[in-house]
């Protein structure tokens, strides 16, 4: 995600500060940034606002003979005493694999109850 600048500089920060200190500390990137970065024009996904977007189907034709990536199912755990379940698992799964990998895109889909989301 480098060609636009969408990469951010993690910074340890002790004792962690609350999710919602984290969430209000930084500005999201714009969907169209994050889009530009894997490569999809503006034809490939439907905008639900400034964040968000569904991907469309077409792509996949598009990416017939791409490389596979790597799909991670975090099934039904048991969350902390702090609240980290399979959402967190799998975010933090996502990351790790993608500084393993020296992947500079890692995508996450994470289906709840309430939404689907796609980080």
């Amino acid at each position: 995600m480098s060609s636009s600048g969408s990469v951010r500089k993690l910074e340890v920060v002790s004792p962690v500060p609350a999710d919602i200190d984290i969430a209000n500390s930084v500005e999201p990137f714009h969907i169209s940034e994050i889009a530009k970065d894997l490569n999809l024009s503006s034809n490939h996904y439907d905008l639900y606002g400034k964040y968000k977007a569904k991907v469309l189907l077409s792509v996949l034709d598009e990416l017939q003979g791409s490389e596979d990536g790597y799909y991670v199912v975090v099934g039904g755990i048991t969350p902390t005493p702090l609240g980290e379940g399979k959402s967190t698992t799998t975010v933090g799964l996502c990351q790790a694999l993608g500084a393993f990998l020296d992947k500079k895109h890692t995508l996450k889909y994470i289906r709840t109850v309430k939404a689907l989301l796609f980080c």
